[in-house]
């Protein structure tokens, strides 16, 4: 038998969504292939145009798919990228127009500076707003590709050095496409991959020229799969299946995703089940359910990856902007009439990971700011995947949620972390999410909004009927719904009322609640739902139907088991008015369905109208009813009344009764069917030809009432024993409801007095929660404010936490808590690291190290054990501290200790051929006085000469060179450099500052050149300011008769030491507060004083003790007196210290300027 063709839009038009869609084809068969075309985005960013010349090199040019490329590219500049990508194949490479119709076999580019987005099977392109560190042009471009075509659409993540993309792939996966993503061991940036696969929904981790083939092959057997129909076979009058046929594999395929997950799909579309199995198909390459069925039983991960499918647990932040601006203007009316001491409770079931419910948090916290005293907020967020609530728990999410947060609500109610934002815990704790099934688990109750957005598409009607039912049952009454642009609830029009229909807002009617029942195992929605897949008998069709409508719940729902067939419904009809009359009544007899030939046999009467059997059927039937029904009940089996006679609108009619229990579905509801023959005509009158058979009729009617009253004695004599049975079990109950009412009022103090103890827990709890919190702030903010980069590893080496500085040296994601030491690569020349861990763990010693990174910086590694509050090694601690300027100012200081050795050594040996020469010259105690004077003024002289020759050569060359070198670094940072080459650039330069700084310094030290420049008044004023300034001394100088006067050098460099030396020891020693110095020149002697408020000292006794040379006072004199000059001391205790100096001038010099 041929299968119907399915109407095709046009190739390239985009998916309908899942409800319309659903709707579409509820009433035709799908052909195995889709008609339209297969659209593949390639993102990319940093690396990624090798990856997409290999991708285009092994893709053959007619594929039959549309390829278009997404990467960040400068706005800066023109692109060459569709002439570099042109090399690698024979398809045309083209830059992407906006409102360009797509071709098949065709490569599309995006411009530099533009976003590109699929619209109505057309590319259109906008403007970039340039804001630094926020890239999403693949993430904005894979969305609006899965939104538009939906199944067939493919994303493919390549090498980049951010996470843009992730948000896209699942959009792409919820909408039933393709995802692929390239591996990140291959890319050359691993970035992009990474945070794609973090999303848990990638389909395949390809290198980037296998993905063609992979994609051709996935592409040809879409049109070789062999699954059931989407709108499955007629429950009603169908054969049971065979055990290979393809009804049975899907029920053998859902049953053992149901015993592996424990998850029951029967209440959703069957058109999505079939369409998520079939995709799974490909991704997995089987091409017919026998083989899927052995795939799954063979592959343990395969059950969790379906079910991923079937939960479709994605969702973002704000989605669909519009309808979240619409349900911001109400929330004011969620919150009038409420104190503080209310609550606004909402409900956001199947809210996936989170971002729904954070949304909706945060719209309501930021009204609440707004009042001055607002009531709590109480959010409940449920769905069926604990995995996916772990991750809502956490609050983390990528950087690519800037498309939908705004920057003042990113920094309000996020914190900024490595790789992505995560949610602030005071917004944490409005929520509170949790597993739970919405139509089997007992709903929440007094709520003021619930929003459950784009459930309602994937569940079938009957499932959509009961949702609405609870969910208007937990609302208030005026309480608000908020559903997706895909869902309404006219179906359920009598519960919800539209106050903003285009946005999909409804109000909760005040109508009585639905009766729910309580839950215990599975639902009675379940079970009901459960018949769809019964075929386990055929008898007639009107049995098979009545059984049907017999199932718990059926009557309750009021909606048809499934959408049927428009032949299947012809066939139905037609059966039906070949079928007796018949009705369906429950263990009351009520009815819960009839057919339309069943009218006849009923009778109302005025007044309330009755839906018991026994009220208004016939009262001609009515007593042997009653009895056929008491018979049914009684033996379990069929029961039959024969020859009734009922008046009839055309006559009188033998009516045969039978009642049938529908024990196959359940034993509570039988099938009443009635069997009209035997038409009479009006009764003739009385003649002895026709007194035989009225006599006939009288002896009929005898039997049948005889037969009545037996049955009404059998029925009477059961009711009394029953009702003596009922009457002493009602004793025992009494007496048993008194026991429990004493132990209630037990347990009820018990409970009250538990209550109390539960509390004063909770309150500890809380506090200690509070504690925690802030703990963990602290903990939080110093791991930051440190800059060290730490890692945390338990007992088995495994990443426990992490600060920022260390991701640069592990490339750590948030993804790899958990994962092994050993299975990271780190940038350390360290192959010791591993065993240096083992070894802290086992021994409990510290391991410190210096270590050298790939890229030229150097650590000092410190590994300690990591112990608890308890004293307990719970793993190990690795921190690593950058010591790379202190490395490179040890090496230097090395080099310049080795130079300054050498020179020491050459200039030493000189002195030592001077000092034999003096001891050969020295002859008697003056020329050995005078010869000990002249060896230190040479000494001296020798000393402030290397001084000075040292000083010009750090001045003069080394500072020259350091001065090129900063020329050519400031050369380099204008020059066009990455972020990273950039900020070691910047170290770089400031580290040369500093060198050339203590270069400076040191020769300053060595000679001040002023000195040799200057001369003694102005080398020496600069020298004071410069002290004043360093050490906040006040200092007063005063010059008499010198001014610019120059003298010998040997005074000059005599007085310029002195008074360094005694400034030096104001600052040492004195604890002053300002400090005088004068210079005199008169009669040919130049006098300098250096006097200060200082503490002072007691002067007879440090001339008395060895501490003259600890002050430097002796070396002051021994310089005095080379010159021919002397110096004293005034010092006494609390009254401050003055030096004094006088030194001969030479009377040719005394006033020569």
């Amino acid at each position: 038998m041929s299968e119907p063709e399915v109407p095709s839009p046009n190739v390239l038009d985009p998916d309908v969504s899942e409800e319309e869609l659903g709707t579409e084809i509820d009433n035709v068969v799908p052909s195995r292939g889709y008609a339209q075309t297969r659209m593949v985005g390639l993102g990319g960013s940093a690396g990624s145009i090798p990856a997409l010349q290999r991708f285009f090199g092994a893709m053959p040019a007619e594929s039959g798919m549309v390829f278009v490329v997404v990467l960040h590219l400068s706005p800066d500049h023109d692109s060459v990228l569709p002439d570099i990508l042109q090399r690698s194949t024979t398809m045309p490479v083209i830059a992407a127009d906006n409102g360009a119709r797509v071709d098949v076999n065709t490569v599309y580019v995006i411009p530099p500076g533009k976003h590109l987005t699929m619209v109505d099977g057309h590319l259109r392109l906008s403007d970039i707003a340039r804001e630094p560190g926020k890239r999403t042009a693949v993430d904005l471009f894979f969305r609006s590709l899965a939104d538009t075509h939906g199944p067939h659409a493919v994303a493919v993540v390549l090498s980049g050095g951010d996470g843009d993309g992730a948000l896209g792939v699942k959009r792409i996966k919820e909408r039933g496409g393709l995802t692929i993503v390239q591996d990140p061991e291959a890319a050359e940036h691993g970035d992009m991959p990474r945070a794609a696969l973090a999303t848990s929904m990638v389909d395949w981790v390809l290198k980037a020229e296998e993905i063609p083939a992979r994609l051709v092959e996935y592409q040809a057997r879409e049109r070789r799969l062999h699954v059931p129909p989407e709108n499955g076979p007629n429950p009603v009058v169908v054969p049971p299946p065979g055990p290979e046929s393809d009804e049975a594999l899907l029920r053998d395929v859902l049953t053992f995703l149901r015993a592996r997950t424990g998850r029951d799909f029967s209440y959703y579309k069957r058109a999505t089940i079939v369409r998520r199995i079939a995709r799974r198909m490909q991704v997995n390459e089987v091409d017919d359910l026998a083989s899927y069925l052995q795939y799954l039983r063979t592959h343990p991960g395969e059950s969790g990856a379906l079910l991923q499918d079937l939960l479709i647990s994605v969702t973002n932040f704000f989605r669909d902007r519009e309808c979240f601006a619409a349900l911001e203007g109400l929330i004011p009316e969620l919150f009038r009439n409420k104190t503080q001491a209310d609550a606004v409770r909402v409900w956001v079931p199947a809210c996936a990971t989170g971002e729904e419910a954070y949304s909706i948090a945060m719209l309501l916290s930021e009204y609440a700011r707004t009042l001055e005293s607002p009531p709590a907020l109480q959010i409940f967020a449920t769905d069926l995947d604990e995995d996916v609530l772990t991750e809502a728990r956490n609050g983390r999410y990528p950087e690519a949620i800037t498309a939908d947060v705004s920057p003042e609500r990113l920094r309000r109610f996020f914190v900024k972390e490595h790789n992505g934002y995560r949610v602030r815990r005071e917004l944490r704790e409005i929520l509170l999410f949790a597993v739970h099934d919405l139509l089997k688990d007992s709903p929440f109750s007094r709520l003021d909004l619930v929003s459950c957005r784009n459930l309602m598409i994937y569940l079938n009607r009957a499932a959509q009927q009961r949702t609405f039912d609870i969910l208007h049952f937990a609302l208030r009454p005026e309480g608000r719904l908020f559903l997706g642009t895909s869902e309404a609830v006219d179906d359920s029009s009598q519960l919800f009322f539209p106050i903003d229909k285009k946005h999909r807002i409804y109000i909760a009617r005040g109508s009585a609640r639905p009766n729910l029942p309580v839950p215990s195992g599975p639902s009675t929605l379940a079970r009901a739902l459960a018949l769809q897949e019964r075929n386990d008998g055929a008898g007639p069709a009107t049995t098979q139907l009545a059984a049907a409508a017999a199932s718990p719940g059926f009557g309750s729902l009021k909606v048809p088991l499934t959408d049927r067939l428009p032949w299947s419904e012809l066939h139905l009809k037609l059966i039906e008015r070949l079928a007796p009359p018949s009705l369906v009544v429950n263990a009351e007899y009520d009815i819960v369905h009839l057919s339309d030939s069943a009218a006849p046999f009923l009778k109302f009467a005025g007044g309330e109208p009755s839906s018991n059997l026994l009220r208004v059927v016939h009262p001609s039937l009515r007593a042997e009813l009653r009895a056929a029904l008491y018979r049914a009940r009684q033996t379990n089996g069929p029961a039959s009344a024969d020859g009734i006679a009922l008046e009839l609108g055309d006559g009188r009619w033998l009516v045969d009764l039978r009642v049938t229990p529908a024990a196959d579905f359940s034993p509570e509801f039988l099938l009443v069917s009635f069997s009209p023959h035997g038409k009479q005509d009006a009764e003739q009158p009385s003649s002895p030809e026709n007194d035989e058979p009225a006599v006939a009729h009288l002896e009929r009617e005898l039997e049948q009432t005889k037969r009545h009253l037996r049955d009404i004695v059998e029925q009477h004599e059961a009711s009394t024993e029953e009702l003596k049975a009922s009457n002493e079990e009602l004793q025992a109950m009494n007496e048993e409801l008194r026991s429990a009412t004493e132990e209630l009022e037990t347990s009820r103090e018990e409970l009250q007095s538990i209550n109390e103890e539960l509390t004063t827990v909770n309150q500890e709890l809380k506090s200690k929660v509070d504690e925690l919190g802030h703990a963990n702030s602290d903990l939080h903010n110093l791991m930051g404010a440190t800059a060290i980069a730490t890692v945390f590893l338990d007992r088995e080496l495994r990443i426990m936490r992490f600060t920022p500085p260390a991701v640069e040296i592990f490339s750590l994601i948030a993804t790899d808590v958990g994962r092994p030491l050993g299975d990271l690569r780190h940038r350390l020349k360290y192959p010791e690291l591993l065993s240096d861990a083992a070894r802290v763990l086992s021994q409990l010693v510290p391991v410190e190290r210096e270590v050298e990174e790939s890229g030229g910086l150097f650590f000092l590694a410190r590994l300690l054990p990591y112990r608890t509050t308890d004293d307990r090694i719970a793993g190990v601690v690795l921190t690593f501290v950058d010591v790379t300027e202190r490395q490179v100012a040890k090496l230097a200081a090395v080099q310049a200790k080795n130079d300054l050795e050498i020179r020491v050594q050459e200039r030493t040996s000189q002195l030592d051929a001077v000092n034999v020469a003096l001891r050969q010259e020295v002859i008697g105690h003056r020329e050995a006085e005078r010869g000990r004077q002249e060896l230190q003024r040479l000494l001296l002289n020798a000393q402030e000469a290397e001084r000075t020759r040292i000083s010009r050569e750090l001045h003069d060359e080394v500072g020259q060179q350091i001065s090129a070198l900063m020329l050519g670094l400031k050369d380099l940072e204008s020059s066009a450099l990455d972020d990273k080459s950039l900020h070691k650039l910047h170290d770089l330069r400031a580290t040369t500052e500093h060198v050339g700084r203590d270069i400076h310094a040191l020769a300053y030290q060595l000679r001040p050149l002023a000195l040799d420049e200057l001369g003694l008044v102005r080398a020496l004023g600069g020298y004071l300011d410069n002290w004043q300034e360093r050490t906040g001394v006040n200092v007063d100088f005063v010059t008499t008769g010198i001014e610019d006067a120059r003298l010998p050098d040997p005074i000059e460099t005599t007085i310029y030491r002195v008074v360094q030396e005694a400034t030096n020891n104001v600052l040492k020693h004195a604890s002053a507060k300002n400090v005088s110095v004068s210079l005199e020149l008169r009669n040919q002697y130049l006098t300098a004083i250096v006097d200060d408020d200082g503490i002072g000292f007691d002067s007879a006794a440090i001339e008395r003790s060895t501490h003259l040379r600890r002050i430097g006072i002796a070396g002051m004199r021994e310089r005095a007196e080379i010159v021919g000059g002397d110096l004293t001391v005034e010092s006494n205790p609390g009254q401050g210290t003055t030096v004094r100096i006088r030194v001969p001038v030479p009377p040719s010099r005394s006033g020569v300027s």
